[in-house]
């Protein structure tokens, strides 16, 4: 992948374009698995962690995240 998005919020993010993935097997540090591995969740925000879904085999960011990138717009 890429383009890769490195942003600041709070901490340092490092993830592709649309994908939770810089690059293939290569995660957000913040990417995170609950319901003992079944779900990826992004716990990059306070609050309750979001749950993350996968598209075409790719874990896409939230929205959380993606309206971070851009200012939060």
């Amino acid at each position: 992948m890429s383009n890769v998005s490195t942003f600041n919020i709070t901490r340092t993010i490092v993830c592709g374009e649309t994908t939770c993935a810089s690059e293939p097997g290569k995660f957000c540090d913040y990417v995170a698995a609950r319901k003992f591995g079944a779900e990826a969740v992004c716990t990059a925000f306070e609050g309750e962690p979001i749950r993350l879904y996968e598209q075409s085999g790719w874990l896409q960011r939230c929205q959380t995240c993606l309206k971070a990138e851009k200012g939060g717009e």
